[in-house]
């Protein structure tokens, strides 16, 4: 009689890795990604503007760029850890049209505020794309979407050109 051979854990005879899942991949590509956006940080963020010879600001325009890389990658490396014990089955099968929908209208929203953003200004943009999606997917109360499309992008703007001191783009008429 012969015997066949134990099943590892993922179902392969034989094997002592983990079988492929799309929690790898999805590891693995976003530790591609960040690592490589990482890389290309020197080369997409400007230099610090200087008045006779010293810095105009202390911190260093890359720091935040690089922090957040970088700890995107450490995040994704510990995920691809973690995917090894995870047991689940890729759903992403069994998303009907209507996701598919939704998310390639959110993507075309993106693309359409960073080619507004610098045309009409920061809270323009951010205006329209805050009630756009609130209006497609749903939220039909006016009032709060009038209130959520001028508070979220106005704060933003606030928080970011008064206590961070970083430069959004404004509004070309004013």
């Amino acid at each position: 009689m012969s015997r066949s051979p134990e099943k590892s854990r993922n179902g392969r005879a034989g094997s002592r890795w983990p079988a492929w899942n799309f929690n790898h991949a999805a590891a693995l590509t976003t530790a591609v990604i960040a690592l490589t956006l990482f890389l290309m940080v020197p080369y997409q963020v400007g230099t610090r503007a200087s008045l006779f010879g010293r810095a105009l600001s202390g911190l260093n325009p890359a720091l935040f760029p690089r922090l957040v890389l970088g700890l995107l990658f450490l995040v994704s490396i510990g995920y691809l850890l973690v995917s090894f014990r995870l047991r689940e089955s890729n759903l992403f099968g069994e998303v009907d049209w209507r996701g598919c929908l939704n998310i390639a209208v959110t993507l075309a929203c993106v693309l359409a505020f960073a080619v507004a953003l610098p045309l009409v200004g920061f809270v323009v943009s951010g205006s329209s794309l805050v009630v756009f999606l609130v209006v497609f997917y749903g939220n039909r109360n006016h009032f709060l979407t009038a209130f959520a499309g001028t508070l979220v992008p106005g704060a933003i703007y606030f928080g970011f050109t008064r206590v961070l001191h970083v430069s959004l783009p404004e509004f070309p008429f004013f």
